[in-house]
């Protein structure tokens, strides 16, 4: 459950999705507290995500507050806990970062927990987040991903050979990380919105979240990993389903080239371009 310190929107783009929001949204619910938001956001899935979400928490037709999109309104309840329910429909496929985008623009609430939907956070896991953003240059703090055992969720960043290399952390204690996971963190929607949230540079996926806490860090803002905040992930949900895994390489090849020219000094550039051969080999 989060703390009264602020309200939360928790933000679940989705794809396909209804299957895994009927999964995962009770753990969603028993995270959030009385006063809460749950937004949505359906990527123009071919599935009956939106009639399922309507009857669940009976959405009525409300106007929508950003271009692109159609939004209905509910609540959830249970015993003394109400949450604003929030649904919010794509009328064209924008896939996950403009979806995200779009759910953080339409969130009421200040801080912000962007989580998929085939992820479940523990009871107490916004307990142990909420209280970071007290100090006003937190700009996001990551959540310790476990999945069937297996960690993840804080992150390391360097340039070696004209790239930007990522992989996880030596440890994971609390402190600072190279970059909060799209797939679960909570945000400053204040700080997201300044940004400008996941650049479409990345479409359609792949270091788009890598690049958003890389833009806070240059602004002097903390990015932050919190172990103590728990959720499962079990990555039931995927781009190779859609995309396949030579394209999806692809995909991640050409995004990692563009972090370097959009985030690279001279001497960085400089070496992508002598490095291109190299990497054009190994990747062969």
């Amino acid at each position: 459950m989060s703390t009264s310190l602020s309200p939360v929107s928790a933000v679940i783009p989705t794809y396909n999705g209804r299957r895994l929001l009927a999964k995962h949204l009770p753990a969603v619910f028993a995270c959030l507290s009385n006063g809460d938001e749950l937004v949505i956001v359906e990527d123009a899935g071919p599935d009956d995500t939106v009639p399922w979400t309507t009857k669940q928490f009976r959405l009525r037709a409300a106007r929508a507050p950003i271009a692109g999109v159609n939004v209905s309104r509910g609540n959830y309840t249970s015993g003394r806990k109400k949450i604003a329910v929030t649904l919010v429909v794509n009328q064209q496929n924008q896939r996950f970062g403009e979806t995200s985008n779009r759910g953080v623009k339409v969130a009421k609430h200040p801080l912000i927990f962007l989580i998929n939907s085939d992820v479940a956070p523990r009871k107490t896991a916004l307990k142990y987040l909420v209280p970071y953003f007290k100090d006003q240059t937190v700009f996001a703090v990551g959540l310790l991903e476990n999945e069937h055992g297996k960690k993840s969720g804080k992150n390391k960043l360097w340039f070696e050979r004209g790239m930007f290399i990522h992989a996880k952390a030596d440890n994971f204690k609390a402190g600072p990380t190279a970059w909060v996971s799209g797939g679960s963190g909570l945000y400053s929607q204040e700080k997201w919105l300044e940004i400008g949230g996941f650049d479409r540079l990345f479409y359609p996926a792949y270091w788009e979240d890598i690049d958003l806490s890389f833009q806070a860090r240059k602004r002097g803002w903390q990015v932050l990993f919190e172990p103590k905040a728990v959720v499962d992930h079990n990555h039931e949900t995927t781009n190779i389903t859609v995309f396949g895994q030579r394209k999806m390489e692809q995909m991640s090849w050409r995004n990692a080239s563009k972090f370097v020219w959009k985030n690279g000094d001279f001497w960085q550039k400089l070496a992508h371009l002598l490095w291109k051969p190299y990497w054009w080999i190994i990747r062969s």
